[in-house]
Order: C-alpha cells, then sequence, then structure tokens
C-alpha cells in the first residue's frame, strides 16, 4: 500500500548558512513520499539559489516564491499549496531526524489527528537540551485538559492537513505557535506522543526569538485567540481553566522573565507595569490562580511585589 503524502512546510527567509542543512535532513527522511514546499519569504541573500538547486536535484522539492510576509505568511502560504494529507511545519534553520516523518506518521496514523515528538535546543556553542513535547502517550483535551498546554511549538508535530481548513496562524504576531497550536490540539480527537527528540531547534542569539521589545506583549494576543476560539465552541469549564493558566504561564512568569532579561535601563520598569497591566485587564484574579499559589516562596514573593507596582524592588531581587 501506499504511503499518504505528506507535505513539509519550509518557510525561508535570509537564512543561507543555515538552509542546506535544513534541506538536506528533510530530503533524507526514511518515510520517502513526501512533498517538500520551500516558501521562499522574499530572501535577499542566496536562500532562493540554494532552494532552486535542492528542486533540481530532488524533484519532491517545489519553491514557493512570494514577498516577505513574515513567518506565518510563509506558513500559511504552504497549507494553501499543500497536497499531503498531512503536513508539518520545519523551520529553515532547523533540522529533524532522519525517522521524523516516519515514527510521527506510524503514531498518527491509526485515528489520531496530531502526533508530537520531543526536540533537542541546539545552541551555537554545540550544547544541547532536551526539550519534552509533553508526558502522555495517547489522550485528548476531554480526558487530559492540561494536553492544550503541552510544548506549543508548531514544529514538533504532524498534523492532519483537514486541521488547517479554516485555521491558519496569525500574521504579523509573534508567539504564532501558541496562537494556534492550543486550538489545534482542542479540535483534535486524539493527540499522540512519540517519545524521542526528533525535531532539532537551532538557537540563534540573532533570531527574533531572542531581541526583546514590545512585541513581547503579542503573547496575550495569543492567548486571546485561544480562550476565544475556545468559549466560542464551549470547550469544557476544565479545558477554560487551563487556558487562564496560560496567561500566568506565559504573560506573567515567562514575560516577567525576558523583561528583566533587557539591558538594565529605566525601561525595564516601565515595560513591566505594562505587562501588568495587561494581565489585569484579562485576568483580574490572577493572584487567585492556583499556578500562582503553588510557586516557591521567591516566585510569590515576586508576583505579590508585581500586583502592587514595585517593579524596581522587583528588579533588583532579579539583579542580585
Amino acid at each position: 500500500m501506499k504511503q499518504p503524502l505528506i507535505t513539509v512546510v519550509i518557510p525561508v527567509y535570509n537564512i543561507e548558512p543555515y538552509i542546506k542543512e535544513c534541506l538536506d535532513s528533510v530530503r533524507a527522511q526514511t518515510y520517502r513520499n513526501l512533498e517538500i514546499l520551500a516558501v521562499n519569504d522574499g530572501s535577499t541573500d542566496q536562500s532562493g539559489a540554494l532552494l532552486e538547486v535542492a528542486a533540481f536535484e530532488d524533484e519532491r522539492v517545489a519553491v514557493l516564491d512570494k514577498p516577505n510576509g513574515g513567518l506565518s505568511d510563509a506558513r500559511n502560504y504552504g497549507i494553501l499549496h499543500a497536497h499531503g494529507e498531512y503536513i508539518c511545519f520545519i523551520d529553515g534553520d532547523d533540522t529533524i531526524a532522519p525517522d521524523y516523518a516516519e515514527l510521527l506518521y506510524d503514531a498518527v496514523k491509526d485515528g489520531a489527528d496530531i502526533a508530537v515528538c520531543d526536540m533537542e535546543y541546539v545552541y551555537e556553542d554545540g550544547h544541547r537540551e532536551f526539550s519534552s513535547g509533553g508526558e502522555f502517550t495517547s489522550a485528548d483535551t476531554a480526558e487530559m485538559p492540561s494536553l492544550i498546554r503541552i510544548n506549543n511549538s508548531a514544529c514538533n508535530k504532524l498534523y492532519r492537513t483537514s486541521l488547517f481548513k479554516d485555521i491558519l496562524f496569525p500574521k504579523g504576531k509573534l508567539y504564532e505557535d501558541l496562537a494556534t497550536v492550543p486550538i489545534q490540539i482542542l479540535r483534535s480527537k486524539k493527540v499522540v506522543k512519540v517519545n524521542r527528540p526528533l525535531y532539532f531547534y537551532r538557537q540563534r542569539s540573532g533570531s527574533i526569538q531572542h531581541k526583546i521589545d514590545r512585541r513581547v506583549f503579542h503573547i496575550y494576543d495569543a492567548i486571546d485567540r485561544v480562550r476565544d476560539y475556545a468559549d466560542r465552541n464551549h470547550a469544557d469549564p476544565s479545558v477554560m481553566e487551563e487556558i487562564m493558566h496560560m496567561y500566568i504561564i506565559f504573560g506573567l512568569d515567562i514575560t516577567t522573565l525576558k523583561i528583566k532579561d533587557m539591558e538594565k535601563t529605566a525601561e525595564r520598569e516601565e515595560m513591566l507595569g505594562e505587562n501588568m497591566a495587561y494581565l489585569r485587564k484579562r485576568y483580574p484574579d490572577y493572584m487567585d490562580d492556583p499556578f500562582v499559589k503553588n510557586m516557591g516562596i521567591k516566585k510569590r514573593l515576586i508576583f505579590t511585589l508585581l500586583s502592587q507596582g514595585h517593579y524596581k524592588t522587583v528588579l533588583r531581587i532579579y539583579d542580585r
């Protein structure tokens, strides 16, 4: 029996030093029936030329050229041109294990909508860190509401392409994965897990993920999108509770940590204040959230100081 077609969408924008390694890892997959859509998102370096070489060498590679529109726009462009029954997303500076597609397909083929694997973060100095794709085997949000909060990367997953029929990535926003993956998990009848790191996520100091500015507050737009979708579709109250936890995990905790790591200027204090305003608007009772109550003493002290507007004191604690 012929293998179902899997579409691999690879957004590409000015990643000349990395794109060949990425494409080589995709072309070397043990699962052979692939449609490889390399979306050239208006690159101004030699990335496009390298894509054309790959397309010449491998008929499975198709180069889709478009004006620059950002990561979400490039992924969406790939989705609209996809023919596969299943789809996955590989960022053009990352790589995958040779059996990435095979193992994820073997996991998803018996009725699941999404298969998830673990990841490794690969740093510029060569060291690697394991990143879990979640602690589960097979579940849905009805039996495991916290499933909606598993590793929200779009790239360590294989999806039924039909999931993206009416849900695409939000254009022009950071945290596009957080805005989209939980919705797809909520829509899935079953999500399965492959307990191996099959996706290798390159950590580049100059990449957009490492640049901190006021776009960091897009994280609230992402969670809002998930909450609004769940609310419109009458999600179970336990799922809604898990979504509210996201405001604590990503908004209160992670965003605070990102701000404190900025250059030590008065802007940090100002941004902490802005962050708390965003949080209060969406979750006035955030201090009563179980995630806050179960934090360690130092973290609860910091959250209490933030709630009272003592931003300088918080930064002094972090800067010790």
